[in-house]
């Protein structure tokens, strides 16, 4: 696979600074990763850890005013503005797409799925639109599509509203889908079923996903390589076999302990909860919550290092075993 191929969606250093009156706080640091043509990044996290806020980043939808975002973003070697709203709009639904968690959230109330579908769209080219929005229902495996376009967002269920997002996210043709925790809101067997959709789609498309979630059970089921996200940064990095057979993290081991089992045993949880951004003392960010944390890790940010051939970790004990 060529280079291209390789990064075929790629994020640099990208850092999200909140400005609120003349404080102004960095909520994301640094976060890079890289999606290959055709697969799927996973990136999981507990809530209030910035996933989300990377997505709106890399689409270029936070309030200028409130939000600054540093770094740079590529697609096919081509830097993206992610700066420039109105040069956004030229990659914003073509090149790049995203589904959010709450699909209720993305449609109007006042109008039907039709006219979502066809907002915009000059009247001479409303036809064609509505045989193309028609198809990509059905390939979204909805019945009696033509009734689901007369119908208002209220009047769906969750999963056949998050089904009817994912067309339209993919109505322009976009090669590269955002999935921002599309199944938190849906129950198991939905969620088992818009998973499923999402792979076909990437087999189909050649898509290249970004799937945010705090779910490892959704993640590990459809992604190539994990990025963990702790306050604002990525902790561990690399082949989703790889993490999940030999997490290096003592965040990453505390996410997959925490996982639910059908077992007898009691659940596991980590004591503690990320910290609130700019209040964190120094050192270490997971330090606080860390049982095996050392004296350098109070005062000393560890680098963010291959631990293993393409397996990345963000901890001082990383490499001990070696030493």
């Amino acid at each position: 696979m060529s280079e291209e191929k390789k990064g075929f969606f790629s994020a640099e250093n990208i850092s999200v600074s909140l400005t609120e009156g003349e404080r102004r706080v960095k909520v994301l640091r640094d976060v890079s990763l890289s999606l290959p043509f055709g697969g799927c990044v996973g990136m999981v996290g507990e809530s209030g850890c910035g996933k989300s806020l990377l997505c709106r980043a890399l689409l270029g939808i936070l309030p200028g005013r409130k939000w600054t975002v540093e770094g740079r973003a590529f697609l096919k070697g081509g830097e993206i503005p992610l700066g420039d709203d109105k040069e956004m709009d030229r990659f914003r639904g073509k090149c790049i797409s995203m589904i959010v968690q709450n699909p209720m959230d993305a449609f109007d109330p006042r109008m039907t799925v039709e006219a979502h579908f066809l907002e915009g769209v000059h009247w001479r080219e409303r036809g064609r639109m509505r045989e193309k929005a028609l198809r990509e229902l059905e390939r979204m495996r909805i019945r009696e599509p033509w009734r689901v376009m007369k119908c208002y967002p209220f009047q769906l269920s969750g999963g056949m509203l998050q089904r009817v997002l994912i067309a339209l996210s993919l109505l322009g043709g976009p090669e590269v889908l955002i999935a921002d925790e599309p199944t938190t809101a849906l129950d198991a067997a939905v969620q088992s079923e818009i998973l499923s959709l999402l792979k076909g789609l990437q087999k189909e498309r050649k898509l290249s996903i970004l799937l945010v979630s705090h779910d490892l059970d959704v993640i590990c089921g459809i992604a190539d390589e994990l990025s963990v996200m702790y306050a604002g940064e990525i902790v561990e990095q690399g082949e989703e076999k790889a993490v999940r057979a030999r997490p290096l993290h003592p965040y990453t081991q505390g996410l997959f302990r925490s996982r639910l089992t059908f077992s007898k045993e009691k659940l596991w949880a980590m004591e503690g909860q990320p910290p609130a951004p700019g209040t964190a003392a120094g050192g270490c960010l997971f330090g606080p919550r860390c049982t095996v944390k050392k004296e350098i890790c109070g005062f000393a940010p560890p680098p963010f290092r291959e631990a293993e051939p393409g397996h990345f970790c963000r901890c001082w004990r990383v490499g001990e075993e070696h030493e």
